[in-house]
């Protein structure tokens, strides 16, 4: 059986619905644990999460079958593009649990002329904001879209080491592993910007490299960033990592402005950040480096970026010239959570999740939201999953 038959079997299963996948011989590191044998903790977890998901949402097929489409999406996926859907799935999951404070709706699209001075309208977006979820607490909506995590340098890179180590292969006959030092602290708009049109000239360097059976190559970019890849003709590979939460967190600052068409300018805009170590191998979860790592982000989201007078089309395309100040993007978020998923890990589903909330003081919509009006929604068994919650109150300078 392949992995698509295994997913379409599942999908059946877990929702009752029938979804075909095209993609007949298409594989990835999610689907690929789900159709194995033996016993493996995350497609323990994944199974677990759908049939949660089918109890929560069962009688509003609307919202069933977009969860279904979304595992279809997992399995249409290549390389990591499967961690958009999955962390939907990991998100709604997440958010299900506390649900009995506060009702929850899936796919959310808001006709953007009754939002008229939001950032997509400004920015010239017609029609529809779309927008995964919306918490329906007692007296506030919060809209929340949900964002993959993971790291936009292995992305790029992938594609190319993966094509090399093919080419190897097929065409040398030698079965090599490349792998890359040091991505965590390069600036995140410098590397989205200028190192995909370079993976051409990547790839024609490292092919060159395994060629002569090269164990070390240096490699200068365009913009002057040095990549160090490592060649091991045999099955394992090692590399150089040195991590720093702050460091990360200065690489990243930027990252928030590329999730502008989702605020919303008179309901709560909060973007939801899920990571998985399956896409996401650059947080490392060690000691409270995440903590302190998503913590900074947010602190440099919500005060430093709010300071700024630059454009924001300097550090993301997606918005036209002049239209849209970086500091406008920052007052429109009103918080980030961040959600830690520990799938592949984790047997006691009451810590399959580590979450982060954190709150924008200087949101200009409306009253910022605060710990004290938030937190109570989220009180009960699994709120031992809540690790942090800041409003930055007393840290806004």
């Amino acid at each position: 059986m392949t992995d698509i038959e295994n997913l379409e079997i599942i999908i059946r299963q877990a929702f009752g619905i029938q979804k075909n996948i095209k993609s007949r011989k298409n594989t990835n590191s999610c689907i690929s644990p789900l159709n194995r044998k033996e016993h493996n903790l995350f497609a323990k977890n994944f199974l677990a999460r759908l049939c949660r998901l089918n109890e929560k949402f069962k009688g509003n097929f609307s919202a069933l079958n977009d969860i279904a489409e979304r595992v279809k999406n997992i399995g249409e996926a290549k390389n990591s593009g499967w961690a958009g859907p999955y962390s939907e799935l990991v998100a709604l999951d997440f958010y299900s649990q506390f649900s009995e404070f506060f009702a929850l709706s899936y796919i959310n699209q808001l006709p953007i002329k009754k939002h008229p001075k939001s950032i997509p309208a400004r920015n010239g977006q017609k029609e529809v904001i779309d927008i995964d979820l919306c918490l329906h607490l007692r007296h506030d909506l919060i809209f929340t879209d949900v964002k993959s995590f993971n790291c936009i340098h292995q992305n790029i890179l992938d594609e190319v080491i993966e094509a090399v180590e093919e080419y190897s292969l097929l065409t040398l006959s030698k079965s090599v592993m490349i792998g890359v030092d040091n991505l965590s602290s390069l600036d995140y708009t410098e590397v989205k910007q200028n190192l995909g049109y370079e993976k051409r000239k990547i790839y024609i360097a490292l092919a060159g490299a395994v060629s002569k059976n090269q164990r070390l190559l240096l490699y200068k970019s365009q913009s002057g960033i040095i990549f160090t890849f490592r060649i091991e003709y045999s099955d394992t590979i090692s590399t150089v990592k040195e991590y720093s939460p702050f460091a990360m967190a200065e690489a990243y600052k930027y990252k928030f402005l590329d999730y502008g068409s989702k605020l919303l300018d008179n309901e709560y805009s909060v973007i939801t950040m899920v990571r998985n170590p399956y896409f996401n191998e650059e947080t490392v979860d060690f000691g409270d480096f995440n903590n302190i790592f998503y913590r900074s982000l947010a602190r440099r989201t919500f005060i430093e970026l709010a300071r700024m007078k630059e454009d924001a089309s300097v550090f993301s395309s997606g918005y036209a010239a002049g239209r849209i100040g970086v500091g406008d993007v920052s007052k429109n978020l009103a918080g980030i959570i961040f959600i830690d998923d520990e799938s592949p890990s984790e047997s006691e589903e009451n810590k399959l999740y580590s979450a982060y909330f954190y709150l924008n003081p200087n949101y200009a919509n409306k009253k910022p939201l605060t710990i004290r009006k938030l937190e109570k929604y989220f009180r009960n068994e699994r709120e031992c999953q809540i690790k942090d919650f800041d409003d930055f109150r007393w840290d806004n300078y």
